[in-house]
């Protein structure tokens, strides 16, 4: 990551209010960038009075981003040179019951911002994808775990699909146009300022806090994940974005056109690991159980035994789930916050604002 690279940057952030939009923003803003946030109009009212870490100083547009005239005028009026796309419908739980609007929301504002993207001749685009898009390799005996970016991707729920549809869009976008476009797809994203308390680690520390017991999915207690601490995830961000332009050339005349290395060539895992590490995943401190997170928080706030509780109906869980993230390593990035040292600066997080976050959880 270069500190001198975003200076008078202007970038455009999509999703700016929102968990790991807020932490993108004021990074970028103490590196000397500016940047402008476009947000949702059906997720405005949510954002403006539950995100406690909206960033100061920060330009926001209002609307629909799926709208390409509307960003289209955004992008030429704040001549911007840099977009990150992570405006999504984010909630797994959510996609299950409303799976129209999770699919077209994800699948339109990425088209949107793509676009957007090839009309206006922008430096460089980084959108925002996920491993979820992976979907289930564990029995397969040829695409096996760790997860590679070459990989198919199959997934199994709204989500995954949603995700999978984007991230495959702005690889057709980026190969056929020869446009400076990548992917991330990063692991499970956790840290202070998640107010997202359908995901492991907001809802268990709040239900710890609240006195509760913490709870485990029937089956799920032994399933592996990756984590990676909000400030390496931006870390990540900021050094794809750096270096897209050079990935794929000046004129795109890096970028393959046609054999098997063209599939995911133009996306990057945003996990921890490189392949020499993933030899042996127990020496590997991002990635760890269910039972293993939740032990942990109860460590940092109240040592009292989780309740297994059984799944709703229309969950679909994939089972483990890490990353060979080594195109990324061999970009320059490197995560500096274990899962341990995370775990403890997320739970005092939530400590300090569990009165304001009170309200949230309980509603």
């Amino acid at each position: 990551m270069s500190k001198n690279f975003w200076k008078n940057k202007n970038v455009l952030i999509t999703g700016a209010t929102g968990f790991v939009g807020s932490h993108l923003s004021r990074k970028l803003l103490e590196l000397g960038a500016n940047v402008v946030g476009v947000n949702n109009k059906m997720h405005q009212q949510s954002s403006d009075k539950d995100n406690s870490l909206k960033v100061s100083l920060l330009k926001t547009y209002i609307g629909n981003v799926s709208d390409q005239l509307f960003l289209q005028k955004i992008c030429i009026k704040e001549s911007v040179d840099t977009i990150f796309h992570l405006a999504a419908s984010s909630i797994v739980s959510y996609a299950a019951k409303n799976p129209f609007e999770t699919l077209s929301n994800n699948f339109l504002t990425t088209l949107s911002v793509l676009e957007t993207a090839r009309v206006l001749n922008i430096k460089r685009t980084v959108v925002a994808s996920s491993d979820k898009a992976y979907g289930d390799h564990t029995q397969d005996a040829l695409q096996k775990l760790p997860y590679k970016e070459n990989y198919t991707m199959r997934g199994l729920d709204m989500y995954s699909v949603s995700k999978a549809t984007a991230d495959t869009i702005a690889q057709a976008y980026a190969l056929q146009f020869k446009m400076p476009v990548a992917t991330l797809r990063f692991c499970n994203i956790y840290g202070p300022g998640d107010l997202n308390f359908t995901r492991l680690i907001p809802r268990n520390a709040l239900l710890l806090l609240s006195g509760q017991r913490p709870t485990i999915k029937r089956g799920h207690e032994n399933v592996l994940r990756e984590y990676l601490y909000i400030d390496d995830a931006v870390k990540a961000y900021l050094v794809v974005a750096e270096n897209i332009e050079n990935f794929c050339g000046d004129k795109g005349e890096k970028i393959p056109q046609r054999g098997p290395e063209i599939y995911g060539w133009l996306s990057f895992n945003g996990g921890s690991y490189s392949k020499e590490y993933l030899v042996d995943v127990s020496i590997c401190e991002n990635i760890a159980s269910v039972s293993k997170v939740i032990q942990m928080l109860r460590k940092e706030i109240l040592n009292t035994e989780p309740i297994i509780v059984d799944s709703p109906q229309e969950y679909v869980e994939i089972p483990d789930e890490y990353l060979d993230s080594s195109k990324l390593v061999n970009l320059g990035f490197s995560s500096s916050i274990n899962l341990q040292e995370g775990l403890k600066l997320t739970s005092q997080w939530y400590k300090d604002n569990f009165e304001a976050l009170r309200h949230l959880f309980l509603r």
